[in-house]
């Protein structure tokens, strides 16, 4: 092997190695934030897109990758109806978006939907609390009771209406009979932001039978935080396709990473490979003008 060869193969081995430290820091860090592993996780369905046919950048689309944060409390995680006071808000909508295994099982592909409430069963009375509803305007929800419309928060025994939700700015209603039937169990009612503009008002989680009950804490794996945006399509491709309701601009847009990636990685070897030449050349001048 000439010093040429020696020096190309040496170059590379330094550039692997380099690569994989970087990837192995990266890693390490975000598990070490994230408290979970992996601690990243693939949007595999179009039910927290914010359209049918086009990824906007921000909102949740199929191929988007997010850090699944842990959290062990329910103060942890503000939910709709709390962001909806607070003004906090992620991927476009009010509220935190939870991570969660129904039943807690790690036999089953985790749900990543918005917290909408989270209700508090009433041993005593036999309904459900929902404390936070009391920071939102009085037009803003009701109960939805025999009588007409009321307004109180404790020992709720019908649904509750939430009247103006997300972007489709339309009503919501959070199936507290169906839970007293079902659960009588603390937890959180969930719902998809784009299920909400397919299914209307009884589009959450638990309506709509995706996981009839309330959402335990300790089946939350975690609240997403970040956004590594089409890159997690790679992953649904090779892991049986990418799902035909993918936007196309988010197929657009992956393969323009993918080329961007690999022109940089080859100007990069072609800019280095130059200066080295260069440089070797350079030491040649030297010698034949020392002899």
């Amino acid at each position: 092997m000439d010093p040429g060869e020696k020096t190309q193969l040496r170059d590379f081995v330094v550039s692997i190695s380099a690569a994989a430290l970087i990837a192995l820091l990266i890693i390490g860090g975000l598990y070490v934030y994230a408290g979970n592993w992996p601690p990243m996780v693939v949007v595999e369905s179009g039910s927290m897109q914010h359209s049918s046919t086009y990824a906007y950048l921000g909102d949740l689309n199929i191929g988007d990758m997010v850090v699944v944060k842990r959290v062990s409390s329910v103060s942890q995680i503000v939910t709709y109806v709390q962001g909806a006071e607070s003004h906090f808000s992620t991927y476009g909508e009010f509220g935190n978006v939870i991570i969660y295994k129904p039943y807690g099982s790690s036999n089953v592909v985790p749900i990543i939907h918005r917290a909408i409430v989270y209700i508090q069963y009433n041993k005593t009375g036999g309904g459900y609390n929902i404390p936070s509803l009391a920071g939102l305007n009085d037009s803003e929800w009701f109960v939805m009771t025999p009588s007409g419309p009321e307004h109180y928060v404790n020992n709720i025994m019908y649904n509750v209406e939430l009247t103006n939700v997300g972007y489709t700015h339309t009503p919501v209603i959070i199936p507290v009979k169906q839970m007293i039937r079902s659960a009588r169990f603390s937890g959180f009612i969930t719902m998809g932001d784009h299920n909400h503009a397919a299914y209307g008002e009884n589009a959450t989680d638990q309506a709509l039978g995706i996981f009839p009950l309330p959402v335990k804490i300790q089946w939350v794996e975690g609240i997403a935080v970040g956004l590594l945006p089409y890159v997690g399509l790679i992953k649904l491709y090779f892991d049986g396709g990418i799902p035909a309701e993918t936007p196309q601009n988010s197929v657009v847009a992956l393969v323009v990473i993918i080329v961007a990636v690999a022109a940089t990685i080859f100007s990069a070897e072609y800019i280095l490979e130059t200066l080295r030449r260069r440089k070797e050349g350079e030491g040649d001048q030297e010698n034949r003008e020392s002899d």
